[in-house]
């Protein structure tokens, strides 16, 4: 079926789907092969409407792409028209919030009571609603169409969703009317990051848990990014090992982080505050850095405590905690993030979602990964919303953020810069050079 990028680029897309005979991301939506829409069962993401197939053998969502009229869906939210009845995309945009309606799924809000599409939420326009100004959005993002958009690879908290897969913070809670809920994240306290976590928008580094706010390429909005490796303190988690400092890793600060949630049943937590010095791989205080200018978090590395030097920059500029004493990790040891492992390394997850020095230099198409730093030159880890790890995607010539360098031209932000110095410091060829781009 055709699926769409959303964002500023799904015009030129749509063109090129029409031109190449209208398939993307899996196989047509007719009635001879239809798609597999949410829930459905699949092998390989061919089968889904979304293109996506996760680890659970089921089709999920996939909150870059939107599906085309036409298309198979199982809510409003998979549709680029945010319109979906009788489980097919409207080619019409779907009515604003108040307008006239006979079935829930014209409704923007998902929800027509009494022929009148009921606002999903009074506080701000959900997805789809017309706008003039990201100010108007739960998104924080009102696209070039005078539409609420998506500003990220997830949805905002209060905005709408369908399904937990959805929402940055993992979590849709549904109303008792209608067929769409809102978006909301884990909050059973005993976090130093109380929201920011990926995929949220920002406005500076320190709201984010990664302590890493850049912009999101296809939308222009800023949004927290993922820190490379084991998920910090107040990011989310599905299960303790996603954690830095989870039990079993060898490595400092061994077990004083469990993933802690709010309900046994949720689908989602956070990491919580150590339970005494950070771990490894977790954010630490590091004063005037040329990516974000300071880190507000706490200044206790297990490592070595205090200015000690055992908080350092990483691939992408975030300040992490890195206590091995001058050594490494070979291929196939634990690890925290990328920084542990001996020669440039990526730490990626096992089958089990357990960490380890990779055997290769960086993960190629289809391969697990925590970050787009893990991934090849070109490639980006794209995730499921909620989800701790993604897949290496997508494709291109020049390198990203974390990816490896020799000079500016190799890198798509033209900062090509020896990893880890502040100020950075130009990379003219040497080797050890990562693309980051400098904010402040």
């Amino acid at each position: 079926m055709p699926m769409i990028p959303k964002g500023w680029f799904a015009l030129c897309f749509a063109l090129l789907v029409a031109a190449c005979g209208g398939k993307h991301g899996g196989d047509s939506a007719d009635a001879s092969n239809p798609c597999g829409v949410f829930g459905a069962p699949c092998s390989t993401g061919d089968a889904c409407c979304s293109g996506m197939c996760d680890s659970t053998g089921s089709c999920t969502v996939n909150g870059t792409m939107c599906a085309a009229a036409g298309s198979s869906c199982s809510a409003n939210t998979d549709c680029c028209t945010t319109s979906c009845v009788g489980n097919v995309c409207q080619g019409k945009q779907c009515t604003a919030d108040l307008g006239a309606c006979s079935h829930d799924g014209e409704c923007c809000g998902g929800s027509c009571q009494n022929n009148k599409c009921t606002p999903l939420n009074a506080a701000c326009k959900t997805g789809g609603n017309a706008c003039g100004g990201n100010a108007e959005c739960c998104s924080s993002h009102c696209a070039a169409n005078g539409t609420c958009s998506a500003a990220s690879w997830c949805a905002q908290d209060s905005d709408s969703c369908a399904h937990d897969a959805e929402c940055c913070g993992g979590i849709c809670q549904k109303g008792s009317t209608g067929t769409l809920g809102l978006c909301t994240h884990p909050r059973p306290g005993s976090t130093n990051c109380s929201a920011g976590v990926d995929g949220t928008v920002c406005t500076d580094c320190g709201g984010c848990c990664s302590r890493l706010c850049e912009v999101y390429a296809p939308t222009g909005v800023k949004v927290c990014q993922p820190a490379e490796g084991c998920r910090v303190d107040g990011d989310l988690c599905r299960k303790d090992s996603d954690c830095c400092g989870a039990a079993g890793t060898g490595l400092p600060g061994d077990g004083h982080v469990n993933c802690l949630k709010q309900n046994a049943n949720d689908p989602t937590g956070i990491c919580r505050n150590p339970n005494a010095c950070n771990p490894e791989g977790d954010v630490c205080h590091y004063q005037n850095y040329s990516t974000c200018g300071n880190s507000s978090a706490r200044n206790d590395c297990c490592g070595g405590l205090g200015n000690s030097g055992v908080c350092k920059l990483d691939a992408v500029g975030v300040p992490r905690c890195y206590g091995l004493g001058g050594t490494c990790r070979m291929s196939g040891e634990t690890c925290a993030f990328a920084g542990d492992c001996c020669n440039g390394l990526p730490c990626v997850p096992d089958a089990g979602g357990i960490l380890h020095c990779g055997a290769t230099a960086c993960v190629a198409m289809g391969g697990m990964c925590t970050a787009t730093a893990d991934c090849c030159t070109g490639a980006t880890c794209v995730f499921v919303a909620g989800q701790t790890y993604g897949t290496c995607g997508g494709g291109g010539t020049c390198a990203q953020d974390g990816q490896s360098c020799k000079q500016n031209g190799d890198c798509c932000n033209m900062d090509c810069n020896i990893t880890g110095t502040n100020p950075p410091m130009p990379c003219n060829g040497a080797t050890g050079c990562t693309c980051f781009t400098l904010l402040f």
